[in-house]
């Protein structure tokens, strides 16, 4: 790290990493670095990668919010005291990876040149009032009929989807890589004893789940986003192949010589995670990391909302929340809990015939009997 490299109130300097996709630059940030980013309305997922990543700065080319949708992304980006300037324009991707830049407070300046204006997004800025549901599902239409004339088949009817080696109608335990997955592995421990669920993590979610010592049975997504230890601890490995014909983290697995399959369909990796879990034989698909309000159905953007609603849909009531099942569980008695509670049984029903005349008679030949092998015991000694 340069020692020119600072930090306080007013400025901020680092080395900057770009790239579009906020969770691809997350995998290359390092603390104190600054990270730049083309998104418009910044999703809460892609914030908090960057977050955990801890940059200096997020400098973005678009606006973080455009008051279609509320303000999960920009929020956490502000709440862990990390700088956003957005609406910076284009110019401030022509930025080159590495070079060390200043930001002083809406500005952004390369060697004491001023490239980019944008706007300090500040904590007022982000209370603004969210188009209600009517206006932002306006025009949902026909982006919906285009969607399930293309994806339909893959989503509805499983045509295309690959098997799951190994399911055998157990539980689906599906991983994401969401700051709060690896709070709700931990509350599932006693569920996960018991059911021994098949896992299925997705995208950074598989090194979630090796950190929680859980098989990797499946991942499904960017191999670009896990480490090379999950990708080799994966019993199968399912990429989702985009409406462009691209598949992101084909390449990676190729050039390891990882066998993979596809599913073909748009929206992100946890959508094609539900899908091909909703045409397995699984009993029940329980999510770690994954929200199902009405913002954070939208939070991912407007082109994202048709693939996440309907891989929802295609799940039905098998799909359950992490935190439900940890509030609803109730862990089976274990062997010696049940002998210890015989145990006491017996010793309460002894005490209480004891109490009585006829059990006083009863128990008088096992109690004398106790009573002179502990006086020859006594005499021995």
């Amino acid at each position: 790290m340069s020692d020119t490299r600072s930090t306080t109130a007013s400025a901020r300097t680092g080395r900057v990493r770009i790239d579009d996709r906020p969770k691809h630059l997350a995998t290359r940030l390092e603390s104190g670095d600054i990270a730049v980013i083309n998104v418009a309305d910044l999703d809460r997922d892609s914030a908090a990668a960057l977050v955990a990543a801890g940059p200096a700065a997020v400098l973005n080319a678009q606006p973080s919010l455009t008051g279609r949708v509320a303000a999960l992304g920009p929020r956490l980006i502000l709440d862990a005291d990390i700088l956003l300037v957005d609406d910076l324009g284009q110019d401030v991707m022509s930025l080159r990876e590495g070079q060390e830049v200043t930001v002083t407070g809406s500005k952004v300046l390369l060697e004491g040149t001023l490239i980019a204006t944008g706007n300090r997004v500040e904590d007022e800025d982000l209370e603004i009032e969210v188009a209600d549901s009517a206006a932002l599902f306006a025009g949902f239409e026909g982006a919906i009929e285009d969607y399930l004339a293309k994806d339909g088949p893959t989503v509805l009817r499983g045509e295309g989807v690959p098997e799951l080696p190994g399911l055998a109608d157990r539980p689906i335990l599906l991983v994401t890589d969401a700051s709060d997955a690896a709070k709700q592995l931990r509350a599932l421990a006693r569920w996960r004893a018991e059911a021994a669920p098949y896992v299925v993590a997705v995208d950074g979610g598989a090194d979630v789940a090796l950190k929680a010592r859980l098989p990797l049975d499946a991942v499904i997504g960017d191999a670009e986003l896990m480490s090379e230890k999950a990708i080799r601890k994966a019993g199968c490995f399912i990429v989702r192949v985009g409406g462009d014909g691209l598949a992101p983290g084909a390449q990676r697995l190729d050039r390891m010589g990882i066998v993979h399959s596809s599913v073909t369909m748009s929206g992100s990796s946890l959508d094609a995670a539900m899908v091909v879990a909703a045409h397995s034989h699984a009993s029940a698909i329980v999510t770690a990391g994954v929200s199902y309000g009405e913002a954070e159905l939208v939070d991912a953007g407007r082109s994202l909302v048709a693939p996440a609603f309907f891989s929802r849909l295609a799940c039905g009531s098998r799909l359950i929340g992490a935190p439900a099942v940890a509030a609803t569980f109730r862990p089976r008695p274990r062997g010696w809990t049940l002998v210890m509670l015989a145990l006491v049984a017996l010793v309460l029903m002894g005490v209480a015939l004891w109490s009585t005349p006829w059990g006083n008679d009863l128990l008088y030949p096992i109690t004398s009997l106790f009573s002179s092998l502990t006086h020859a015991a006594g005499g021995a000694q």
